[in-house]
C-alpha cells in the first residue's frame, strides 16, 4: 500500500506487538520476547531489507525493545484516533532521529523516499528510527485507521491493514474470519426463528395462475363439491354427445 520501507517497518511493529503474551486466535500465547534468544529469533525473521542488526542483541537492548513494544501496543490500541499523548509517544520516539532521502526501490511510485537515520547501531535504536518514521507517516497522512486489533472473538492481536480497500480485519493466527462468519450466520437464523416465533412462518407469496393451470384445476379437482360437478358436466356432455350421434344416423338413413 505504501513504500516498501514503511510497510516492511509496519508489520514488523506488528509482529513485536504480538510478542507480547495474550490470546491468539482464541488460544493463549506466551511471551516469546522473555530473553535474548527471543529477541533474536524475532530479528531473524525480520525480512532482511530492514537491515536490522543482530549483532548488538543483549540483555540491555532486550528491555530497551520490550519498552518500545509498550509503547506500540499503546498506540495501535488507541488508534485511529491519535490524542495528544500518543502524538507524545511518537514524538519521543522521534528524538534524535534523522532523515536521509535515497532513491527509491524498484516499483515505487517515487524515483526518491526519506529514510531515517538512527542515533546509533544498537538494534534498539535502528528498530525504533525505522518504525517511529513508519508511524509519523500514518500520521500526517491520516492513516492510523489502518493499525487495528483483530475483530474476533477471544483475540488480541495486533494487525496492519495494508490492502487497497481497507479489508483486513482478522489476523493469521487461526481461524478467526471464518469462526466470525459462522457465528455471524448463526444469528442471522436465530433473528429468522424468533421472527417466526413472533409472527409465524413466513407465507410464500401468492401468484395469479395461468389459464393452463386454471384448466388443469378443473380436470382435476379436489373437493367434494367439485367431483360431483366434473362429474355432472362429464355425464351431460357424454349424453350431448350420444343425441348428435342418434341425430346424424337417423339423418343418414333417410
Amino acid at each position: 500500500m505504501f513504500n516498501p520501507e514503511i510497510n516492511r517497518a509496519l508489520i514488523a511493529a506488528s509482529d513485536l506487538i504480538n510478542t507480547a503474551e495474550g490470546l491468539k486466535s482464541a488460544k493463549p500465547s506466551p511471551d516469546t520476547l522473555d530473553s535474548v534468544e527471543g529477541l533474536s529469533v524475532y530479528l531473524h525473521e525480520r525480512e532482511p531489507e530492514l537491515e536490522w542488526p543482530t549483532t548488538t542483541v543483549n540483555r540491555r537492548q532486550l528491555e530497551k525493545v520490550r519498552a518500545l513494544r509498550h509503547k506500540l501496543q499503546t498506540l495501535w490500541s488507541a488508534a485511529p484516533v491519535i490524542e495528544p499523548k500518543e502524538l507524545d509517544i511518537i514524538n519521543d520516539l522521534l528524538d534524535g532521529v534523522g532523515i536521509r532521502v535515497v532513491a527509491g526501490e524498484a516499483g515505487e511510485g517515487s524515483a526518491f523516499r526519506e529514510r531515517p537515520i538512527p542515533i546509533s547501531d544498537q538494534i534498539s535504536d535502528v528498530m525504533t528510527a525505522t518504525v517511529a518514521a513508519a508511524l509519523s507517516y500514518l500520521v500526517t497522512n491520516e492513516e492510523t485507521g489502518r493499525l487495528r486489533i483483530c475483530r474476533g472473538d477471544d483475540c488480541e492481536a495486533s494487525i496492519v491493514d495494508l490492502t487497497r480497500n481497507r479489508s483486513k480485519l482478522f489476523c493469521d493466527f487461526g481461524n478467526c474470519a471464518n469462526r466470525a462468519h459462522v457465528r455471524a450466520y448463526r444469528a442471522r437464523q436465530a433473528a429468522r426463528k424468533d421472527d417466526e416465533e413472533t409472527s409465524g412462518p413466513v407465507r410464500p407469496r401468492l401468484t395469479k395462475p395461468s389459464a393452463a393451470e386454471k384448466a388443469d384445476q378443473l380436470n382435476r379437482p379436489t373437493s367434494a363439491t367439485a367431483i360431483a360437478a366434473k362429474e355432472f358436466r362429464d355425464r351431460m356432455r357424454e349424453e350431448l354427445m350420444q343425441k348428435r350421434q342418434e341425430s346424424s344416423k337417423a339423418t343418414k338413413k333417410v
